[in-house]
Parts: C-alpha cells; sequence; structure tokens
C-alpha cells in the first residue's frame, strides 16, 4: 500500500480560497510561511471530520454544526467561514439564524450548570 502525497500549501490554500471565499480567515496564510506542515495537518484534520465525504451527515448539516460549535468556543471567523460554507452548500438563511440560536441557547445553559454548586449553596444556606 502507498502512502498518498500531501497536498503542497498552495494546494491547501487554494482549496481553502474556493470553499471559503471571502470569508478565509488570515491565519492559514500565516500558516504558510511559518508552519506549513501545520497547515497541512489542518487542512487533513478538516478533510476527516467536517468535510468527511463518508460522513452520515449532509455536508450542510456538518457546516451547521461547526457554526454551532464555533460560536461556542467565541470563534467569529470559523463561524462565519462554516456559514459561508453551508450557505453554499443549500442551507438557508433561516437555518443559519436557527443554528446562531441553539448555541446562544447552549452557551447559557452551560452558565446555569456551571453555577449548578453556586445554586446548591445558596439554596441550602438560604
Amino acid at each position: 500500500m502507498s502512502a498518498q502525497t500531501p497536498p503542497t500549501t498552495e494546494q491547501v490554500l487554494t482549496m481553502m480560497r474556493a470553499k471559503m471565499g471571502e470569508t478565509l480567515p488570515d491565519w492559514p496564510q500565516h500558516l504558510q510561511d511559518l508552519a506549513p506542515d501545520l497547515l497541512v495537518a489542518t487542512a487533513a484534520n478538516s478533510a476527516s471530520s467536517v468535510g468527511r465525504e463518508a460522513s452520515t451527515i449532509p455536508a450542510k448539516y456538518r457546516s451547521l454544526i461547526a457554526v454551532a460549535a464555533a460560536l461556542g468556543r467565541g470563534q467569529a471567523a470559523c463561524a462565519r467561514s462554516q456559514a459561508y460554507m453551508a450557505r453554499s452548500l443549500g442551507a438557508t438563511l433561516e437555518e443559519v439564524v436557527d443554528t446562531v440560536r441553539i448555541a446562544r441557547h447552549l452557551a447559557a445553559a452551560g452558565i446555569l450548570d456551571a453555577a449548578t454548586p453556586l445554586l446548591a449553596d445558596l439554596t441550602e444556606r438560604g
């Protein structure tokens, strides 16, 4: 079995530009210059997750999931790029906004979950 030759950084950037258009963040260009191996590894990671063609989850929904995950981590540029890709895969404006609503709810619920010990203390002590 022969190993596949990894793409060049220029091939990775070309693919990223094609998928993300004007929403492509600045970091890939910096990685091309500073750490080309990291850029290629990041592209491979993307190809095996959000971009995984064999996934049972349709591509549009994989991008919408990525939007929610990026928003939950405060990654505005990533959320923007994933929303762009979701739209190019057929997601409607309403689907993207609903994804934002869901991410907002989960972030708020996370605060309540983190506050559980504090709320228990207040309940016990009055």
